[in-house]
C-alpha cells in the first residue's frame, strides 16, 4: 500500500459530514493515505479529535477550513491550510460564522412555517453534531418530520436557492477571507474552481493574494485539470487536490481515495 498521498479536502460532523472526525481518520489511514485534511464549512471544531486520532494511527492531520466568500455578490469556497487555531482574531470571526449559520437556519424555519410547514429549530439541531449549521442541517429535518422524502426533494420544494425558504449566506468578501488566513499564518486555495469560477474572479483573487488553486476535484474532468495546473504554474501557485468527502452523497465512496495529490 502506497501511503505517500494526501486528500485535502474532507468534510465531518463538525459541519455536512457523515462521519466524526476520528472516523474519518480511521477512514483516511484504512485507505491507505499518508495524511488527510479535515476541512470543515466555517469551522475547526473538529480538527483536535482529528488529530488525536492521527496520532494513534499514524497519519497526519492538517489543520483546515472551507469558508464561504463571495465575490461581486456571488458565492466562492475557499480552503485555508495550516492556519494558527489559537489565533485571536481568526476564532473571533469563525464564533461570527457560526451565529450566522444559525441564525440563517432559524430565518429558513421561520420561511418554512409561514408555507405552513411544521418544523422547529430544535428539529435542525438535532440533525447537527456539530456547530456550523446549514441547509443540509434543515433538509435532514424535514425529512425527519416526514415533510419531505428526501434531502433533494427538500431542496427542489423549499431550500434551493430560487426557493421560498431559501436564505442567503452573509456576505464575506473574498479579500477579508485572504486576510484572515494569512494573518493566522495560513495559506488560502481556490476550492473546485470548475464550480462557476470565472477568469475574471480567479484572476481577482490571485492579485488579491490567493496561494493556490485546487486543481483535482471529483467535479473536475481531464481537460479542467489540465486547464488549472497550467494557471497555478503560470502564476506560481500551490496545486492542491482532494475528495470533497462527506459521505452523504452516492458518489462520495467512490471518490474517496482516488482524489489525492503527493504529500509532501
Amino acid at each position: 500500500m502506497d501511503r505517500s498521498r494526501i486528500d485535502l479536502h474532507t468534510h465531518t460532523t463538525c459541519s455536512d459530514g457523515a462521519l466524526t472526525p476520528r472516523a474519518l481518520v480511521r477512514k483516511a489511514h484504512a485507505a491507505g493515505l499518508r495524511a488527510v485534511a479535515v476541512t470543515d464549512h466555517d469551522t475547526v471544531a473538529g480538527v483536535a479529535a482529528a488529530q488525536a486520532a492521527g496520532a494513534a494511527l499514524g497519519i497526519d492531520v492538517v489543520p483546515g477550513v472551507e469558508l464561504s466568500v463571495t465575490v461581486e455578490g456571488a458565492e466562492y469556497h475557499l480552503l485555508g491550510y495550516g492556519m494558527d487555531l489559537a489565533d485571536g482574531r481568526f476564532q473571533d470571526y469563525l464564533e461570527r460564522f457560526r451565529r450566522q449559520r444559525a441564525e440563517r437556519a432559524e430565518q429558513m424555519v421561520d420561511h418554512l412555517r409561514a408555507l405552513g410547514v411544521a418544523l422547529s429549530f430544535d428539529d435542525v439541531l438535532a440533525q447537527a453534531s456539530g456547530d456550523a449549521l446549514g441547509r443540509p442541517h434543515v433538509a435532514s429535518a424535514l425529512v425527519a418530520a416526514g415533510h419531505v422524502a428526501t434531502p433533494q426533494e427538500a431542496f427542489e420544494r423549499y431550500l434551493g436557492n430560487r426557493g421560498p425558504a431559501f436564505v442567503p449566506k452573509p456576505s464575506f468578501p473574498a479579500e477579508a477571507a485572504l486576510d484572515l488566513v494569512h494573518a493566522a499564518g495560513g495559506v488560502a486555495v481556490l476550492a473546485h474552481p470548475g464550480h462557476w469560477t470565472s477568469d475574471a474572479v480567479l484572476m481577482h483573487l490571485i492579485r488579491n493574494g490567493l496561494d493556490g488553486i485546487e486543481t483535482v476535484h471529483p467535479s473536475h474532468d481531464d481537460s479542467l485539470t489540465r486547464y488549472y495546473r497550467r494557471i497555478a504554474r503560470d502564476f506560481v501557485l500551490l496545486e492542491t487536490g482532494g475528495s470533497d468527502y462527506h459521505g452523504t452523497r452516492p458518489t462520495d465512496e467512490a471518490a474517496f481515495g482516488r482524489y489525492t495529490v503527493p504529500y509532501r
